[in-house]
């Protein structure tokens, strides 16, 4: 029979190589497991191989593209594994961060308070304009006091809902804001505001345009300027497997030494046989090696980048345009 490495002659070699060759002592669906546990999850972290990159993600949707006042962006991590740049925006390259004091010491937010309302000694509804226009679609909180003395804080969702789905929202019981207009419309809480407490609005504007930077911070990727209109974007990542069902094969044929080993020793680790895991472990990294080599044999075909070999258009940060 060729080798082609599917799950059917991955699960023949991990039971040659545990012993426990009948399914009374390990089940398929059991073997299936580990294998897919390996595959899954510890193979993508033990290698960073060229064939799990991809270089235009569908991070947070069924496309690419950075929707109109939309900034933020959440990376899916069961998908992937990293990201990393360059990222690009509309074919233009952009600067990127993982540092969020960075970030904003280059592109500050800055947050203004607007008297919004005055208590009437109701829980509302309420109505009101924000002034500083447009606003962030996560950058909107209400505060006020009720008639006991008890601080109330609230924040819309992304659709620009008081219902209890915002960042911080114990306490409304439904309004909405206009986060283009910053018209607030129905605002109403759990419990009375008094006669002429204020209601406070804080909120971030910001400037929108084509992005020029994107912040990576808390699993979301963060654009700015915020998006004056659609664009296109791409980064590199590194891909999570699919699961490999019965017939199936790695991506690549050749992990399956490295899978089937694998997952041994995560058998031999469950079973706390430390000695056999000993005698694998030499094994499953000399396969870790080779299926590494392929990576290192393609990545060998360009020079790293210094200053000494990048031309005047080359991107930054060794380029210079002084």
């Amino acid at each position: 029979m060729a080798v082609t490495g599917t799950l059917e002659q991955i699960r023949a070699k991990v039971r040659k190589v545990t012993g426990m060759l009948s399914p009374n002592q390990l089940s398929n669906d059991d073997l299936d497991d580990y294998i897919n546990d390996f595959y899954l999850y510890d193979f993508p972290a033990h290698v960073k191989t060229w064939n799990l990159t991809t270089a235009l993600p569908p991070i947070w949707g069924p496309n690419e593209n950075l929707a109109p006042g939309i900034p933020f962006y959440v990376f899916d991590w069961n998908a992937y594994t990293n990201i990393s740049p360059p990222f690009y925006v509309g074919g233009y390259e952009i600067q990127y961060f993982q540092d969020q004091e960075s970030f904003f010491n280059i592109f500050p937010t800055r947050t203004f308070r607007t008297r919004l309302a005055t208590g009437d000694g109701t829980p509302g509804p309420y109505v009101g304009t924000i002034s500083q226009t447009p606003i962030l679609t996560q950058g909107i909180f209400v505060s006020t006091i009720d008639a006991a003395g008890n601080s109330l804080v609230t924040s819309a969702n992304g659709a620009g809902q008081f219902d209890g789905t915002g960042v911080v929202a114990p306490t409304p019981a439904g309004g909405t804001v206009n986060y283009i207009t910053g018209a607030v419309a129905g605002l109403t809480f759990t419990a009375n505001i008094a006669v002429g407490e204020p209601i406070w609005s804080q909120t971030m504007t910001y400037t929108s345009g084509r992005p020029q930077a994107v912040l990576f911070i808390d699993g979301a990727l963060f654009f700015y300027p915020v998006p004056d209109i659609a664009y296109e974007f791409s980064c590199k990542v590194y891909q999570v497997p699919d699961t490999l069902e019965a017939g199936d094969q790695p991506i690549i044929r050749d992990w399956w030494n490295l899978i089937a080993y694998g997952a041994a020793l995560k058998i031999f680790a469950d079973n706390m046989d430390m000695e056999s895991y000993s005698k694998i472990d030499p094994l499953f990294n000399k396969q870790l090696r080779l299926v590494e080599r392929r990576t290192l044999c393609q990545i060998k075909n360009q020079r790293v980048a210094t200053i000494y070999n990048q031309s005047p258009n080359a991107r930054t940060p060794f380029s210079s345009t002084l």
